[in-house]
């Protein structure tokens, strides 16, 4: 890679470490920028493109952290990472969330400090190689809100979590946030969780996808965490539970230590219950990308067929509706789908839990799930499920016949 030319900003408010990054980038061959607070470097930001950015986390007006949302928000196509003689998990979880690359403590070695800024460049270079996002494009704040999240995090290759119910598209953003990446010319792996005999330390470039990540046993959890730890350049991973936030981050199964390797970029995505008032502008967006894609004209929804529509409960959310709209503008006449072309029933999608159940099947519902979770991870072994789930053996086997779970 060539360094002629390129302009780095360093951003610390110790004159030494400034003059040292200095001598040391100027060596590189690098033209160097200094600011020793955050104004300065967002005026330095203001005046001269850069491409890199490397800042110290304290700052005497304000925080590295600070200073790589701003970025981010402004100069997205400046790759911005963190050194700081202060560095706490938190703190790199909160900068990594916010769009910094990496978040390395001091001291730092000459050869670190190369290879920061070698991998820095290598993010600019696909910027600029890379061209316009690719994104949902539907125009609601929702799926807007999405297409901001998954080009933040696509710049990065810090671990992201997609938590949400069955068919809220959990894995298509998985795939969108691997095509915005700079591993978008290596494969996208999927990993099965639920699957007993997979393997979960894949050694293939790219992104790696690990769906219903609730499913892991503790040993095979503390398995991604040290390979979680240990990815390679050339590796990222992104993860996805059927599970909400609340439940995953709350959940006697999940380990702690998983959870900080884990929930560095989050997304929470929402059911088709959630976004009953977007429905008509999903509908017609994914109607004219299903048209482009076929090579024909568009089909509309008559107002009696939104209605029913409207009016319908999706166990299958996403996947469904996108099921009974293809199938729907495959039959209708006349670019025009109306009441009867839609088919509602026998979709294959199985009924969620609805807000019309009373509360003891509702909580027979969480019991069952938590209950046959505790037990997967245990490989059926009732005591160690009991010990995570916080009961005792006898209630255990109390609720288990009690709620028929085989």
């Amino acid at each position: 890679m060539s360094s002629e030319q390129k302009k780095i900003l360093i951003v610390d408010d110790e004159p030494d470490i400034l003059q040292l990054l200095e001598i040391s980038l100027t060596r590189m061959q690098f033209k160097v920028y200094k600011a020793e607070n955050l104004g300065s470097a967002k005026y330095q930001l203001s005046k001269t493109t850069f491409h890199l950015c490397l800042t110290d986390f304290k700052l005497p007006d304000g925080t590295g952290s600070e200073l790589v949302d701003f970025v981010a928000s402004h100069y997205p196509n400046t790759p911005i990472a963190v050194i700081t003689a202060f560095g706490t998990i938190n703190h790199a979880v909160e900068t990594l969330k916010k769009g910094a690359y990496d978040f390395i403590t001091k001291p730092i070695s000459l050869e670190t400090l190369r290879q920061l800024v070698i991998t820095g460049l290598q993010h600019s270079n696909q910027e600029e190689d890379q061209g316009e996002a690719v994104k949902i494009g539907i125009p609601t704040d929702y799926f807007k809100g999405l297409d901001d999240a998954i080009g933040k995090y696509a710049q990065s290759k810090a671990p992201v979590i997609i938590y949400g119910k069955r068919g809220t598209w959990k894995e298509k953003f998985a795939q969108l946030i691997h095509k915005n990446s700079g591993l978008a010319q290596h494969e996208i792996t999927l990993v099965d969780c639920h699957d007993a005999d997979l393997n979960l330390t894949p050694e293939q470039a790219g992104t790696l996808v690990y769906k219903n990540v609730e499913k892991l046993r503790p040993e095979q959890q503390t398995t991604l965490i040290n390979f979680v730890k240990a990815l390679s350049d050339n590796q990222r991973i992104v993860v996805t539970t059927d599970w909400s936030e609340d439940e995953f981050k709350h959940s006697l199964g999940v380990k702690k230590s998983l959870l900080r390797v884990l929930c560095v970029g989050e997304i929470e995505t929402q059911s088709i219950a959630e976004l009953n008032d977007d429905l008509i502008e999903i509908c017609k967006t994914r109607l004219e990308q299903l048209a482009d894609k076929w090579n024909k004209l568009p089909c509309k929804i008559h107002p009696t067929a939104m209605a029913k529509l409207k009016g319908h409960e999706f166990s299958g959310n996403m996947r469904e509706l996108d099921f009974v709209l293809s199938k729907a503008a495959v039959n209708c006449q006349n670019q025009l789908i109306r009441e009867e072309d839609l088919q509602l029933e026998n979709t294959g999608f199985k009924p969620q839990l609805s807000k019309e159940m009373n509360l003891e099947k509702y909580i027979e519902e969480i019991e069952i799930r938590e209950i046959t979770n505790a037990l997967a991870k245990a490989d059926n072994n009732k005591t160690k499920a009991a010990e995570l789930l916080g009961i005792s053996f006898r209630a255990l086997r109390y609720k288990i016949k009690k709620l028929g779970i085989d």
